[in-house]
């Protein structure tokens, strides 16, 4: 397989989705983006047996990072429940558990020489409270953004039925993190109108 020409830049299009009795509701629009930062939650464990390495333990527990946006979204924090309506405006609670949520945004790209947008979802999403700094004005206006603590946790992969998790020939279950969508992938053009099940391809 050729390698591709390929370059990404800018965040932009945020939505999220929770969902209900299993189903992922229609995704929401949530602030405009600033910037988002994925690290991977990746460690290796050396297994040793008689003074040599024998064996690596990956341990892949998802990604972590920090999601930046423009403004805080009242319904996106009632959603999350840290947030919820009080006599006279909106009340910011103590947040007593962490809901998971699908997080869709797009990236921009240059593709042998072509301009493009990329899609992507990703799955079992945790937001903490976004973090806020207000300075003063002097000089000119100074705009603050709004950081949000980032988890993704993923989902099991599901069979080509989408009906059963997927096992592969070892027994083992498998996460997905992240689906990507690019213009070239069936159904690109409604990619972010609904959460997408992370499943096999048919056969």
């Amino acid at each position: 397989m050729a390698k591709k020409n390929l370059f990404k830049f800018n965040v932009k299009n945020l939505k999220y989705s929770f969902a209900t009795l299993g189903t992922y509701e229609t995704p929401v629009p949530l602030a405009y983006a600033n910037s988002l930062a994925l690290e991977a939650d990746y460690d290796e464990t050396i297994l040793y047996g008689d003074g040599q390495k024998l064996a690596i333990l990956a341990d892949d527990k998802g990604k972590t990072g920090t999601l930046s946006v423009t403004n805080i979204e009242d319904e996106y924090e009632i959603a999350c429940g840290r947030a919820m309506l009080v006599q006279g405006g909106i009340g910011d609670i103590q947040q007593l558990e962490s809901k998971e949520h699908a997080l869709y945004y797009e990236t921009e790209g240059i593709l042998d020489g072509k301009r493009i947008t990329i899609k992507n979802w990703l799955f079992g999403c945790i937001t903490g409270k976004a973090g806020e700094n207000y300075e003063q004005t002097t000089d000119n206006p100074t705009v603050n953004n709004f950081d949000y603590p980032l988890t993704v946790l993923g989902t099991l992969l599901q069979d080509s039925a989408g009906t059963a998790d997927y096992v592969d020939e070892n027994g083992n279950t498998i996460k997905c993190f992240r689906i990507t969508s690019y213009p070239e992938d069936s159904g690109y053009d409604t990619f972010g109108d609904a959460v997408p099940v992370a499943k096999l391809p048919s056969a």
